[in-house]
């Protein structure tokens, strides 16, 4: 069934799967209190596994086996523009599963190989989303100014849920175009603005951009006037809690929103905030 894959792509998620992990405390918690150990990592052997329900194996290990961006962007030198077909997403289960594979988990000084049972894996590719397409409409100015390793990452962050309706797609086809024409593509800058659009869900561009205005006021608001009472802060900060996180979250914040401001025409005086 793996004949049916594009070149390179059992390889590419095998070697994820395969990579090297570390035990959290609290997950680590949570495998002594259901199974009855001492050490985590005697409840993560194969034979133990295999007698508990899958429901069960999968909570255990889905925090060490759940794909992060970098996971997502690895995939895409084997990835057509289109995605795999369903068949294809299951035929790459299969093929993994057939292969049975493990990985070296560490816990404190500790460090064993734990097997990536079945409903891990049809769990993790599930999750890595491969049948998601790259929306027509962006494709040429993807082509335009995608190169090296930028244009694996630009391409994941295009695959993503928030961009695959039409009205969407063309937000980021107008954000990708102002960029090209002010010489500023930054994949970063595509990074924060697809988790803003997310969040907030700004049906155009105006939204967005009052969105990204509203984002620097309020960080500016909550520099020169802090706001000590959550509840206040919700609704005069549109929901940016800026008070619980830290400096440097904030800087990087303010920074992506007055890029993206400017790419769009606007010159916000950008607030920087110790």
């Amino acid at each position: 069934m793996a004949a049916s894959l594009p070149d390179g792509m059992v390889g590419i998620v095998r070697g994820q799967l395969m990579r090297p992990r570390a035990l959290s405390v609290r997950a680590g918690g949570a495998v002594c209190g259901l199974l009855g150990v001492e050490d985590p990592l005697d409840g993560l052997r194969r034979e133990v596994l295999e007698l508990r329900e899958p429901f069960e194996v999968e909570w255990l290990l889905s925090p060490l086996f759940t794909p992060a961006s970098q996971e997502l962007e690895g995939c895409e030198p084997a990835l057509p523009v289109a995605g795999l077909v369903a068949s294809e997403v299951d035929a790459l289960a299969v093929a993994l599963v057939a292969e049975s594979l493990s990985c070296p988990v560490s816990y404190g000084h500790r460090e064993q190989e734990v097997p990536v049972m079945e409903v891990v894996i049809d769990r993790y590719v599930r999750l890595l989303h491969l049948d998601a397409a790259i929306h027509p409409l962006l494709l040429p100015v993807l082509e335009q100014w995608a190169a090296g390793a930028d244009r694996f990452a630009l391409f994941s962050l295009a695959r993503r849920s928030v961009w695959q309706r039409e009205s969407r797609a063309r937000l980021l086809q107008v954000a990708l175009q102002a960029m090209l024409s002010k010489e500023s593509c930054r994949v970063d800058k595509v990074r924060f603005l697809t988790d803003f659009v997310g969040s907030y869900r700004p049906a155009g561009e105006q939204e967005l951009v009052h969105a990204l205005t509203n984002l620097v006021d309020a960080y500016h608001r909550d520099h020169e006037h802090p706001i000590y009472n959550q509840m206040l802060e919700h609704y005069q900060g549109g929901n940016i809690r800026s008070q619980s996180c830290g400096a440097d979250v904030r800087a990087y914040r303010l920074s992506m929103a007055h890029a993206l401001l400017v790419d769009f025409g606007y010159s916000p005086a950008l607030h920087v905030v110790p």
